[in-house]
């Protein structure tokens, strides 16, 4: 097969309305779908069920030599396939890597294009009441971001010049809030200035934290937010409170109930992959299948080294990738980081008993003897 083409697409800020019409075409077209975790199953609904999807999703801590690995999934992607759609949560050029994939991508020779998304920086104030220019209040507005490369030195922000900005939207900050308040304050902006933390924008974890530059690190924390949160700083968040959830709330169309509305095969799907999943992790914790792949190992390799039939086995990792705990590239797979931490047996963290037994005490779960009991 010749080489394909690598689409890189923005995948807005959660909802899946907010997908732009050329996404939705893309990732219904798409041979293999490589997919952040600020991508929203629904989003994916639109796969063709013979498509590959590889999930890719960094946590936060989890460092560049990940970015490393993903890169080279493009290239071996395209070298597979004809369309590849490299979704990412927002738009892929604003603190999304994707210039760094393009850069990548170019020096292989891989064709791509990026596909422009609705960015977070914009979207996700709005999805809690505050606009980030307004007439009264800004004229404008600074995006930035919290977090630099490890690997590398990198200058500090410009936080005179940031002070003077109407409006600031701050990307993975939240472990950094305490220093963005004090440097800003340091810096001459005003303790009294109001601050806005909206955490999981346009999903159904969504929760909004208001205050002041002098005290939103403690309301941050004892609200307990935690990433991905969008943070604003400026006049513009004292629109909220004239912005009611009744004028703006995107989650509340006339034809759906409260929250994100879901069609009858999309909740069929959910409820079987709960099911399977148990299932499959309980066979892979039994098999010891996280022991065995830190390092890339084909389905044909790993069958033939513990004679295990090759089909069911490719099935089982499959299902793996697809739940995050394992990661695939080539034909190949393994663990990711959530495998590795919990799901290994030399693990200090080991979840792996606590998981059997778990899914061991739901599998006999009986509600209808509770309730009939006299």
């Amino acid at each position: 097969m010749s080489t394909g083409k690598v689409y890189l697409v923005g995948a807005g800020p959660g909802h899946p309305q907010l997908l732009t019409i050329k996404a939705q075409e893309l990732i219904a077209a798409a041979d293999i779908v490589i997919y952040d975790r600020l991508v929203q199953e629904d989003t994916l609904a639109g796969v063709r069920p013979d498509a590959e999807q590889i999930y890719v999703g960094k946590k936060p801590g989890l460092h560049h030599s990940l970015q490393v690995e993903i890169n080279q999934i493009l290239v071996d992607a395209a070298h597979r396939a004809k369309v590849v759609v490299r979704l990412k949560g927002g738009d892929p050029v604003l603190f999304g890597r994707g210039g760094e994939e393009a850069e990548h991508l170019a020096s292989a020779g891989i064709a791509f294009e990026v596909v422009p998304g609705v960015t977070a920086g914009l979207s996700v104030p709005m999805a809690a009441g505050i606009p980030v220019t307004h007439r009264d209040y800004s004229h404008s507005v600074a995006l930035v971001t919290g977090h630099r490369r490890d690997d590398k030195d990198t200058e500090a922000p410009h936080w005179e010049a940031l002070a003077r900005m109407d409006t600031l939207v701050f990307f993975m900050s939240v472990g950094k809030l305490p220093q963005i308040a004090q440097s800003l304050m340091a810096h001459g902006r005003k303790p009294d200035t109001p601050v806005a933390i909206i955490q999981m924008g346009y999903w159904p974890e969504e929760q909004v934290v208001v205050g002041q530059l002098r005290d939103i690190a403690q309301r941050s924390e004892e609200a307990r937010v935690k990433p991905p949160a969008t943070i604003v700083v400026g006049e513009v968040v004292k629109m909220r409170d004239k912005l009611t959830t009744l004028h703006r709330d995107l989650r509340r169309d006339d034809h759906q109930q409260k929250g994100f509305g879901i069609s009858g095969p999309t909740l069929m799907r959910r409820l079987g992959a709960g099911i399977r999943a148990s299932r499959d992790v309980l066979a892979a914790l039994e098999l010891d299948l996280f022991e065995q792949l830190d390092e890339p190992t084909t389905p044909e390799d790993l069958a033939s080294s513990r004679s295990f039939q090759v089909d069911p086995l490719r099935d089982l990792l499959a299902n793996l990738a697809a739940l995050g705990l394992l990661l695939r590239s080539s034909g190949s797979y393994r663990n990711a980081e959530a495998a590795t931490r919990f799901l290994k047996k030399r693990s200090n963290e080991y979840l792996g008993d606590a998981v059997k037994e778990l899914i061991e005490r739901e599998e006999k779960y009986a509600p209808m003897e509770k309730l009939l009991c006299s």
